[in-house]
C-alpha cells in the first residue's frame, strides 16, 4: 500500500516537473509544455502586405482576438487552440513571419505549418 502511494506521488511529480512556463510571441508567460511551436518564415514583401494575408486566414480558420500594433502580434482562436502571429519589418524589403499554435498546454506544430502555407498561398494569390 505505502509502495503504491509513493509510485502515484513520484508519477505525479515527474509530469508536474515537465510542465512549465511558455513565453509566447506576444511576450507573455503561458502555462504549458516546453517543445517546438513556432514556424518561421520570410517573405521579400511589404509589412502591410504579409499582415493583410495574416489576418485574412485567422479569420477565415477561426478568429481574430486581438492587433498588438506596438509589438505588431496578431492573436487569434481556432477551435480550442490559441494562435499568434508575429511581423518583423526590421530587415529592409524583408518581413519576417512567426506563427505559434498552442493548444491548450500542448504545442500545435501541424496547424501552425498549415497556417503558415495558408498565409503564403494568401501572399501569392493577391
Amino acid at each position: 500500500m505505502q509502495r503504491n502511494f509513493f509510485t502515484v506521488l513520484a508519477l505525479s511529480s515527474l509530469l508536474f516537473a515537465g510542465a512549465g512556463c511558455v513565453t509566447t510571441e506576444k511576450g507573455d508567460l503561458k502555462f504549458g509544455v516546453p517543445g517546438k511551436d513556432t514556424i518561421v518564415s520570410r517573405y521579400e514583401l511589404p509589412y502591410d502586405k504579409v499582415k493583410t494575408a495574416a489576418i485574412a486566414v485567422l479569420k477565415r480558420n477561426g478568429t481574430l482576438v486581438g492587433d498588438d500594433l506596438i509589438k505588431k502580434v496578431l492573436e487569434g482562436r481556432i477551435d480550442t487552440a490559441s494562435v499568434f502571429v508575429s511581423l518583423d519589418d526590421s530587415e529592409p524589403k524583408i518581413t519576417k513571419i512567426s506563427v505559434q499554435v498552442r493548444r491548450g498546454a500542448v504545442a500545435d506544430i501541424d496547424l501552425a505549418s498549415e497556417l503558415q502555407k495558408q498565409i503564403y498561398g494568401e501572399l501569392i494569390t493577391h
